[in-house]
């Protein structure tokens, strides 16, 4: 049974007005029975009504958290630093998961709105879920999402720096044909990355063959159908450039189905260094994300624009980007002549 304010009023024999401002450390009760009133609400296992504390004060120390998966170890990490953040700072959390899916995203941001959150951290899929994100009427911090004439703080890894050093990597081992399987077209993330790839080409004078390009869905299943196509169409092509470790895992799955050794005939580099990439059977070459740095700054972010928000002060949008960092396992290597 859930217990209530009364429930310890009628133990301690105090009126129900006097618990309340104990509980909520308002004037009006003496410390002896503040201390004695929180005692008895721990012991008797007494849970805050946030949603009703909320009605009155218009905070509900709760947060809204927007993600399109959790099962990618990327997602999860920054997730999971995200709660630690928000728990440490005595917020609870509402997690959504929209599964990549356009229609269920947007029924997301209502569900969580409808929570009446103090304020929304997203990783959003399309720029309709961005635009609808703007119209929010608490503060949102992004991951990923920074649009032009942004109205919300973004977090992310400098993903074009990112697609710049994983290129230079590639271009230094000797790897000239490179096939580049990245996520939706839509996703921002991906453009940036092949931005920085293409623009190491052009310091180096290289050319670079835009049929190269392979889109097709952030999972091990696209990675294995989309690195099966590029080498029936280009069966010349040396290496691949991955849109996450992920899709890594699917080009490394079809290689090795067809005897071809990562490394030592074919190179392939992911993004992200999530935890299975260094695991002794994989020994993924990929461009690391600080994730769980990225979960952090966001929650204090967002917690620095939600207390501007009760003090009246206007946030103005920040663009943090964090510095990717290249890691060279043994799916690349540097033996091969050009």
């Amino acid at each position: 049974m859930k217990v209530t304010i009364k429930d310890i009023a009628h133990k301690l024999d105090l009126n129900f007005s006097s618990v309340s401002r104990a509980l909520n450390n308002k004037p009006g009760v003496s410390e002896e029975t503040r201390k004695l009133v929180v005692e008895t609400a721990k012991e008797m296992g007494y849970r805050p009504n946030v949603i009703a504390r909320g009605l009155v004060s218009n905070v509900t120390k709760t947060i809204g958290i927007l993600m399109p998966d959790i099962i990618n170890p990327l997602f999860g990490e920054i997730t999971t630093a995200i709660i630690e953040t928000a728990n440490e700072n005595d917020y609870d959390v509402f997690l959504c998961i929209s599964n990549w899916n356009n229609e269920k995203e947007i029924d997301n941001i209502h569900a969580i709105q409808q929570k009446q959150v103090d304020g929304i951290i997203a990783k959003s899929v399309s720029d309709e879920s961005g635009l609808l994100l703007e119209q929010a009427s608490v503060p949102v911090v992004g991951y990923e999402t920074w649009m032009k004439n942004n109205k919300f703080s973004s977090v992310s890894t400098d993903n074009e720096k990112g697609g710049h050093i994983a290129a230079e990597h590639l271009i230094s081992c000797g790897y000239r044909k490179t096939g580049i399987l990245h996520g939706p077209i839509n996703s921002s993330a991906g453009l940036h990355r092949r931005n920085g790839f293409y623009k190491a080409y052009k310091e180096h004078s290289l050319k670079h063959d835009k049929s190269l390009l392979y889109l097709g869905d952030y999972n091990i299943k696209s990675g294995y159908a989309l690195a099966k196509k590029l080498l029936k169409e280009h069966p010349d092509c040396d290496s691949v450039l991955a849109g996450n470790d992920v899709i890594a895992l699917g080009v490394l799955q079809y290689l090795e189905e067809q005897g071809i050794k990562p490394g030592e005939e074919f190179g392939v580099i992911g993004f992200d260094n999530i935890s299975f990439s260094h695991l002794p059977q994989i020994q993924l070459t990929t461009v690391k994300q600080p994730k769980y740095s990225i979960g952090r700054i966001i929650t204090k972010l967002l917690f620095d624009e939600i207390k501007n928000k009760q003090e009246g002060i206007q946030n103005f949008p920040q663009r943090i980007l964090l510095e990717p960092e290249l890691i060279v396992r043994k799916t690349t290597c540097n033996q091969i002549q050009s």
